[in-house]
C-alpha cells in the first residue's frame, strides 16, 4: 500500500472511531415503584423498589416491535436492586442478567429477564400488547407511556409537553404506568360479572433471579382489587380496575463522560 493510501486509510478509521465515541455516552435507567415480594429471607408488602442499571448508549438494540409499527429497544448493564421497607434498607446486586426494555409500539417499559420480557417488572401492560397471560379481564395500559405514543393530546388530560418527550432509550426522558409485577397469570375478580377485573398476582416466578442478597421474587399483591367501598355515584367499571394499582416510572438519564 503506498504511504498516502495509508495515511488516508487512518485518517478515514479515526474519523469513524471519533464519530463513534462522539455518540457514545453512559446512561442510567432507575425504575421506581412500590411493590411486593421477597428477597433472601426477607418478605415485603408495598415496599419501595428501585431498579437501576448503569450501561452505555452504544449497547442498544432496536429491533421492530409486534404492535401498531413501533420499535422495541434493549440496553444491557450491570443492575441493582433497593428495597426500603419502613426503616429497613436492602441493597443487591443482580447476579442474573436483567435487560431494560422499552417496546414504542405496544407501550410497554421496564426490566426483563430470562424468565420474561416483561419480569420482574414492566409500566403500562396489557392483556392485549403483549404481557404474559395478565388475566383476561380489563385493560391495564391506562399509563403515561401511552400517552407519549401519540394519543390525543387530552386523552389522559397530559401537557404537551409531556406528549414531546422522547420515545427512546439513548436520551433523557421520564416514561411512567401502572406497574406490572407478575411472572405469571393474575386472578379474575367476578369473571361471569358485566364488569370483571383483574385481582393479584396469583402465583411467584418459579424460578428467582439471583441478587448478592439471595434469591429475588416480586409478586403483586395489590393488582387491581380493593377493599374500599364503591362510591354511589362511582360506576363499577371505573372505580374497579387497573388504575387502582400500583404505579411506577422509569427514568432514562443520559450523562456527559466526565459525570461521576
Amino acid at each position: 500500500m503506498k504511504p498516502h493510501a495509508s495515511h488516508a486509510l487512518n485518517a478515514f478509521l479515526l474519523t469513524l472511531l471519533a464519530a463513534a465515541s462522539a455518540s457514545a455516552h453512559p446512561v442510567v435507567y432507575t425504575l421506581r415503584t412500590v411493590a411486593d415480594g421477597k428477597i433472601g429471607t426477607h418478605v415485603f408488602s408495598e415496599a419501595l423498589v428501585t431498579f437501576q442499571m448503569k450501561a452505555d448508549t452504544t449497547n442498544i438494540v432496536s429491533e421492530p416491535s409486534a404492535f401498531n409499527g413501533g420499535i422495541v429497544f434493549t440496553n444491557t448493564g450491570e443492575t441493582t436492586v433497593t428495597i426500603v421497607d419502613g426503616t429497613q434498607v436492602i441493597f443487591a446486586t443482580f447476579k442474573d442478567p436483567l435487560t431494560v426494555r422499552y417496546d414504542t409500539g405496544a407501550g410497554i417499559a421496564g426490566f426483563g429477564s430470562s424468565i420474561s420480557a416483561t419480569y420482574p417488572i414492566a409500566l403500562n401492560c396489557s392483556e392485549t400488547n403483549g404481557c404474559p397471560n395478565p388475566g383476561g379481564a380489563g385493560d391495564l395500559g391506562s399509563g403515561t407511556l401511552g400517552v407519549l405514543l401519540g394519543l390525543p393530546p387530552n386523552a389522559y388530560g397530559a401537557s404537551e409537553e409531556t406528549l414531546n418527550l422522547p420515545v427512546s432509550l439513548a436520551r433523557t426522558t421520564l416514561l411512567t404506568g401502572p406497574a406490572f409485577s407478575c411472572a405469571g397469570a393474575y386472578t379474575v375478580v367476578n369473571p361471569s360479572s358485566a364488569f370483571p377485573y383483574l385481582g393479584v398476582c396469583g402465583a411467584p416466578a418459579a424460578q428467582p433471579l439471583r441478587t448478592s442478597r439471595g434469591h429475588f421474587y416480586l409478586q403483586d399483591q395489590i393488582g387491581g382489587s380493593t377493599n374500599d367501598p364503591i362510591p354511589a355515584d362511582a360506576p363499577a367499571q371505573i372505580y374497579y380496575g387497573w388504575d387502582l394499582a400500583n404505579y411506577g416510572s422509569l427514568q432514562v438519564e443520559v450523562r456527559a463522560h466526565d459525570r461521576k
